[in-house]
């Protein structure tokens, strides 16, 4: 609960200045890029985090890991969350400033569950026709659950969509058994 009342305040007082700035995508993108690299290198967080390397080591390391989105407000910020011990926090800090984009985008967040991989075309069609039955842009999160047999489910905030094959062989089952 602590971690996501900190991660809250963090991605709101970033999301605020790089409002401020005009860089509301342009963090997006370097929270995520270093979100990709600190998974291919679990090592940066020891490095980051460990107390007798220099503050200086820390921000060069902060500046080369951001590449092309290293931009002083992004910089400052991970040097925040590194010095203030806030850096564990560090992935419910993107997933909020992710919603925030999205509030201020007006966006609608949805998690698909598909039993197979679907293709960049399929996808596209997929979130073509929810825009369509939400009336909204959407942002798709993809996941495969190979428990569903077939078909998809769709999450939204507030709405099921079940049109998994399991989903349908449930409430085929229910029927049957009234």
């Amino acid at each position: 609960m602590q971690e996501s009342v900190v991660a809250r305040k963090y991605a709101r007082a970033l999301f605020a200045e790089a409002k401020s700035h005009n860089q509301i995508l342009l963090c997006q993108e370097g929270l995520e890029e270093f979100i990709r690299v600190l998974r291919l290198r679990v090592s940066l967080r020891d490095v980051l985090t460990h107390p007798f390397i220099a503050s200086d080591g820390k921000k060069r390391l902060i500046h080369s890991v951001l590449g092309k989105w290293a931009t002083p407000l992004l910089e400052r910020f991970f040097y925040l969350l590194v010095s203030k011990h806030r850096f564990d926090a560090l992935l419910a800090i993107v997933q909020e400033y992710q919603e925030e984009v999205d509030r201020y985008q007006e966006v609608q967040p949805l998690r698909v569950r598909v039993a197979f991989p679907m293709a960049e075309a399929q996808q596209q069609v997929l979130q073509a026709n929810l825009e369509k039955w939400l009336g909204q842009k959407v942002r798709l999160d993809v996941q495969v659950d190979s428990s569903l047999i077939g078909g998809l489910v769709v999450q939204t905030q507030d709405r099921v969509l079940d049109q998994s094959l399991k989903g349908q062989l449930k409430r085929l089952r229910d029927q049957l058994i009234r």
